[in-house]
């Protein structure tokens, strides 16, 4: 036993003489790190589906030291059910990122990263995504992998709007992919107190339908007909006053009716009958005319006939009546057709052979189909640069219609002098590709608002724009100065009021 205890001693003053003989020079310092300041952020954010998200925290990094960021936001599910589901949404120190996730509560990571030492610095907010794409503009156009959607929203749209917003790439965010082929329309349909209220978005090769508060998917594709084995080949979307949705696809016309829900609202077959329609539609008709196409074809106009599901023609006009010119034998090519004063349709012509232009003015919306629908005829031909017209609309509260060329934009005064003055150019540069008036459809709480403004979309070769131009609705005047320039990540193919309709 004694031995055992030496044993101890000695191994005991072996350690404490190694002890003392180290000579090792150790300094402990803390190693710097980077510090998030977000003191005057708040810990909930809140943003609208589609709006931008930026924030700019204050970042310490240690002098001499890289830093690398990562932003992250990611869904808080509430059951075990749903999967969980994270996305980097930038990797820049200051964010500035559209949020195109539904609605819910989300958590967002920022989360900075010491290059020099590896070292992790991290934060996390809260964020509150809601929906409310209310009045505006929805803006569809093309780019270099395919096509997408923004939104405008301006108080000169609505009372209830108090500052300007411009929601971004909206098709994408939602579909997960840009629209294949080449964009061709955007349409909003809605009826007050009734299950009516989407957005419907047609290219050559795609037809969808959206949710118009939040731009979710509804259906899409053959989903959208009664028949799988439609050729999907969208050309122009109106939903008509007869409470017709109306589509030309492939130069037919397909109608579905909504009578209790969406689900129920697919588009039949083709309309029977010997026409190929011109890509125009006009939302303004007698529901005992239901829907109304020009057949370039046979140069004439036609009208769909439901019991039979055919496209017919109108009738003879009335023996006795002077009428200005026979809807059954126009005989010339259309190249615009719209709602304007009087809920008159106004549809602008061009002659087969030679550049003659015509201004045909029609009542299609007060009368049924009795031979006197027409309400006169103007001669473009004379007017300046009307050859090069490309675009045109006609207003609903003064006699005029506005017709645009590729960089100039004139006011048309038809019934009164049959002349027409510029009203607006664009800057040099820049190719207009679309002119609409603000006129949702209905106009409830906004009417005081609709045909006071005008969006002129540009494309220079590279971006587009969407000016915003305040005019006169009687005159046509137009403000020199725009009330609102946006810039748009493509070229503008069309242009669309959307409402919010009541109930």
């Amino acid at each position: 036993m004694k031995r055992i205890y030496l044993i101890y001693v000695t191994l005991f003053i072996v350690f404490v003489q190694a002890c003392k003989d180290d000579l090792g020079n150790y300094e402990y310092t803390d190693t710097p790190i980077v510090t998030i300041d977000t003191s005057d952020m708040g810990g909930i954010l809140a943003v609208l589906r589609y709006g931008s998200l930026n924030l700019a925290p204050k970042i310490n990094i240690p002098s001499g030291h890289e830093a690398e960021y990562k932003w992250i936001l990611f869904n808080r599910p509430a059951s075990s059910a749903i999967p969980a589901k994270s996305a980097i949404i930038s990797t820049d120190a200051i964010l500035n990122a559209a949020i195109g996730e539904p609605e819910g509560n989300y958590g967002l990571e920022f989360i900075v990263t010491d290059k020099t030492t590896g070292i992790m610095s991290t934060v996390v907010f809260r964020v509150d995504v809601t929906s409310n794409l209310d009045y505006g503009m929805m803006v569809l156009y093309q780019t270099e992998e395919g096509g997408d959607v923004d939104f405008i929203k301006t108080p000169q749209l609505s009372a209830s709007i108090t500052q300007v917003e411009h929601f971004k790439h909206l098709f994408s965010a939602s579909y997960g992919a840009q629209i294949s082929g080449t964009p061709k329309f955007i349409g909003n349909a809605r009826v007050n107190f009734r299950p009516v209220d989407w957005i419907t978005v047609g290219s050559s090769n795609y037809l969808g339908r959206f949710n118009a508060n939040n731009f979710d998917l509804l259906r899409d594709q053959l989903d959208i007909f009664r028949r799988n084995n439609t050729i999907i080949n969208p050309q122009a979307y109106r939903y008509i006053s007869t409470n017709y949705q109306a589509l030309i696809n492939g130069g037919k016309l397909h109608v579905a009716t909504e009578i209790t829900n969406e689900i129920d609202a697919l588009f039949g077959g083709p309309a029977a009958g010997d026409y190929e329609l011109a890509p125009y539609l006009t939302s303004k008709v007698n529901f005992a005319i239901y829907v109304v196409g020009y057949d370039q074809k046979n140069g004439r106009f036609i009208r769909y006939f439901p019991s039979s599901h055919t496209m017919v023609d109108f009738a003879a006009p009335a023996l006795n009546v002077n009428q200005p010119f026979d809807l059954r034998n126009i005989g010339k090519d259309m190249l615009f057709m719209g709602e304007g004063r009087n809920s008159h349709t106004y549809s602008v012509f061009k002659d087969k052979v030679g550049d003659r232009r015509w201004l045909y003015q029609i009542d299609f919306s007060s009368k049924s189909d009795d031979g006197t629908l027409g309400v006169a005829v103007y001669e473009m031909t004379n007017l300046p640069d009307a050859a090069q017209a490309k675009f045109y609309q006609a207003a609903a509260f003064g006699d005029y219609i506005y017709y645009a060329t590729d960089s100039k934009i004139y006011n048309y005064s038809y019934s009164f002098s049959n002349t027409a003055s510029q009203a607006f150019t664009v800057p040099a540069g820049e190719q207009i590709t679309s002119i609409k008036f603000y006129r949702p459809s209905p106009n409830t709480f906004v009417a005081d608002k609709e045909d006071r403004v005008l969006y002129v979309a540009t494309w220079d070769g590279t971006k587009g724009k969407v000016y915003e131009l305040g005019l006169n609705e009687t005159s046509g005047m137009i403000n020199a100065v725009p009330l609102n320039v946006f810039e748009v990540a493509g070229k503008v193919v069309d242009l669309s009021a959307k409402t919010k309709g009541n109930g």
